[in-house]
């Protein structure tokens, strides 16, 4: 089991967004973005787009399923469709005052990368079909989210931190930024999270209650060492508290989606300016960049007219959209199979009828 922080994979048709709230209804419109009206139907194609995708993969329980015991896959996908849409027409327009543009030869020559990548037109229109994605919506999120890719980086660059502000959020933030080696023991209840430690604190052996009650069995084998990491690394819940701790401490319970975490701290060591700039650089332009695209989003005055916190219910012609194909190649081969099928038991009657003959003539 790792505790290490991973990347997220981007979905290349998927736009990420910030919820917007519902502000009443408006006929027709799912949306408005500096004052420009997002029609429902353009709503109704990326909420059935997005279903058909992830059903066609999952299957249709796949939507019931609850994130933390609150909100259905089927309500959070609701909330994406929408989101996407109104976050992108802000920044469509915010690119728009900036002469921040791509062309349908740019969009052409990806969509071409993709299909190559894939083995062909053949097999990226199959790929289409598989997931419930027609090929002209999937075009015009593509242009879209080139556009955005393209927007960011050009924002990026007029939003780069200072050497001197790199300087003082290292200065002001030292402790953040260390080697570490730590062990830990892992288990699922706090009051017995709380036992552990007490045994540790009162001096029995921290790595023998690790081999003996930590779930993490990765670790539980080396006495819960979790080895050598530096910050960032771990989960932030985790990463927090060894950047708080001196080494020879023994964390109170830490909660993180894997569990609660007894730590003990092994060594620790500050990093050196040089050797976390470029990060502490990354770090502050992303927020220098979300702070400005909050602005932008605010400043464009969104509205919202869906209640995603209901089920939406699609208009016939939207109910089958991006999977008529894929269901009539379904039937097609399902008909196959039942022709091979309805093949194979004839044989099987015949052998079987051959059999009795050659039995009767042995007699």
């Amino acid at each position: 089991m790792k505790f290490k922080k991973f990347g997220k994979l981007a979905v290349a048709i998927a736009l990420a967004g910030t919820l917007v709230a519902c502000n009443g209804k408006k006929e027709g419109v799912a949306a408005t973005v500096g004052g420009v009206e997002i029609p429902m139907e353009d709503y109704y194609k990326s909420y059935a787009a997005r279903v058909n995708q992830l059903t066609s993969m999952y299957g249709e329980e796949v939507l019931k399923n609850q994130e933390d015991g609150k909100k259905t896959t089927e309500e959070l996908l609701r909330e994406q469709a929408i989101n996407d849409l109104t976050t992108t027409e802000a920044l469509k327009q915010d690119a728009e005052k900036s002469k921040i543009t791509v062309t349908d030869e740019e969009v052409n020559k990806k969509i071409e990368e993709i299909q190559m990548q894939l083995g062909g037109e053949e097999n990226f229109n199959k790929f289409l079909k598989e997931n419930g994605l027609p090929k002209e919506y999937v075009t015009e999120n593509m242009k879209n989210q080139m556009l955005v890719g393209k927007y960011t980086q050009e924002k990026l660059k007029d939003l780069e931190p200072t050497e001197e502000e790199v300087k003082k959020h290292y200065e002001d933030n030292k402790d953040s930024y260390y080697k570490a080696k730590a062990s830990h023991i892992l288990v699922s209840d706090l009051k017995e999270a709380n036992v552990l430690r007490k045994k540790a604190l009162k001096g029995e052996d921290f790595g023998k209650l690790a081999k003996e009650n930590s779930k993490d069995t990765g670790s539980a084998q080396n006495g819960g060492s979790l080895g050598e990491f530096t910050s960032g690394q771990m989960v932030e819940a985790f990463d927090q508290e060894v950047a708080k701790m001196k080494a020879g401490d023994i964390s109170e319970p830490v909660n993180t989606q894997f569990g609660y975490h007894v730590i003990k701290l092994d060594e620790k060591t500050p990093l050196e300016f040089d050797a976390v700039k470029d990060q502490i650089k990354a770090e502050l332009q992303q927020e220098k960049f979300k702070d400005y695209l909050d602005k932008v989003k605010k400043d464009a005055k969104i509205k919202t007219y869906v209640d995603t916190s209901k089920d939406v219910e699609l208009p016939e012609e939207y109910q089958n959209f991006g999977k008529v194909e894929k269901e009539g190649q379904e039937v097609k081969e399902s008909n196959t199979k039942a022709a091979e099928n309805n093949k194979n038991a004839k044989k099987a009657n015949a052998d079987k009828n051959t059999k009795v003959e050659d039995k009767k003539e042995t007699k």
